[in-house]
């Protein structure tokens, strides 16, 4: 899988096993199927909400040497890790479409802020209860009633 990863290489959320936040720059996944929940901080949460709606590891990378203190090289470089052991991790994966705008890098002129390097961190303390039961968005009420 990550011999076809390339900086053109579009990726996506995997909407149907994946459940997702970002909280005051925290990604929070949880994979549904594994059962397994992952935390990106910083970095990593900004990373995500890019890929959230679909962009290249291109255009994330762009954004992020915009947006921090970084070389872009180096950014190309952590971004291209990231989405591997997002794809290896099935929170993410390869679509055949098109990317979109380039994602936002934030307003111009503004001074880059600190870079951390991006990291995935994976918790299986609860895989066998979210897999059980995994936490599923709530949905409306259905009403029901003679007419």
């Amino acid at each position: 899988m990550s011999s076809q990863l390339h900086d053109d290489s579009y990726l996506v959320v995997n909407d149907q096993d994946v459940a997702a936040k970002v909280v005051d720059g925290e990604a929070i996944l949880i994979n549904l199927t594994s059962g397994l929940y992952y935390s990106m901080d910083k970095v990593g949460g900004f990373v995500w909400s890019l890929f959230a709606p679909g962009s290249s590891i291109a255009q994330v990378a762009d954004a992020v040497a915009a947006r921090y203190s970084v070389p872009p090289a180096q950014a190309r470089e952590d971004v291209r890790r990231l989405a591997r052991e997002l794809l290896e991790e099935n929170l993410v994966a390869l679509s055949t479409g098109t990317p979109g705008a380039a994602p936002p890098a934030g307003p111009s002129g503004v001074k880059p802020q600190p870079y951390a390097t991006p990291a995935l961190v994976r918790f299986d303390d609860m895989a066998d209860m979210f897999a059980l039961d995994p936490p599923l968005p709530e949905l409306p009420a259905v009403r029901t009633g003679s007419t």
